[in-house]
């Protein structure tokens, strides 16, 4: 099935929308207000004292919190739109060690990651030059990242890769699934319409491949335009 959405947003540009909202609604009032007093004394329906001083304090008040207000609304949204932009978020942790350089074996340990949480751990043994792990991603709109819907993906499948292509031909591919159902009504419903629901850019397939090392560990991360992979600094 397809992962929970990923969304994530900062709670205080809720609270700052709010205040603002209030702010203007407080000073609508207080405008209203203003002319209702005024236009009922003109008419002569009596005198009504207008206290300029006091009136004008609780509207310099006002107009001071829908700045603040206003001021802190940005400030969160352009933090918010930059932490967006330049989100990662950590899928799995690779380590591949190659295991005989004529034959090109590899063992590649792999750890799932949710939610900051390893999930699952898996070990496989894949010929090849490189290892490469696969999957489906879809990509929202670009303003729907600014605020706070990340990237969906799947990973799929981990193979090992060969640099020539005819090494590529003439060797059986080692490929691995990662998923228990490979025919995911969801995600093949999504390739074939998914560019035609509102608020999605692209629905396809992406892949990160490296050679193997036995001094390096990697991280692989989903960003706003797909997968990435990364050097683990210890």
């Amino acid at each position: 099935m397809i992962s929970d959405l990923p969304f994530d947003s900062n709670p205080f540009i809720y609270i700052f929308l709010a205040s603002l909202l209030l702010g203007i609604i407080a000073l609508l009032f207080l405008i209203l207000n203003l002319l209702g007093r005024t236009i009922r004394s003109i008419r002569g329906k009596g005198i009504i004292r207008i206290s300029f001083v006091q009136n004008g304090f609780r509207f310099t008040l006002i107009v001071l919190w829908i700045l603040f207000s206003a001021a802190a609304l940005l400030l969160t949204a352009f933090i918010q739109s930059y932490q967006s932009v330049t989100k990662k978020e950590l899928v799995a942790i690779v380590r591949c060690t190659p295991l005989d350089s004529k034959i090109g074996d590899m063992r590649i340990e792999l750890k799932f990651v949710k939610n900051g949480e390893i999930e699952k751990a898996q070990e496989l043994i894949i010929k090849g030059d490189q290892w490469s792990i696969e999957g489906d991603i879809l990509k929202w709109e670009d303003w729907l990242n600014l605020i706070g819907l990340h990237t969906m993906y799947k990973l799929t499948r981990v193979r090992g890769r060969y640099v020539d292509t005819l090494d590529e031909i003439q060797h059986a591919p080692t490929v691995y699934s990662l998923v228990e159902n490979e025919e995911d009504p969801e995600w093949r419903w999504l390739y074939k319409y998914g560019h035609k629901l509102p608020f999605v850019i692209a629905v396809y397939g992406n892949t990160v491949f490296t050679y193997p090392s036995g001094e390096r560990t990697y991280e692989i991360y989903v960003t706003t335009s797909g997968f990435m992979l990364q050097v683990l600094e210890k």
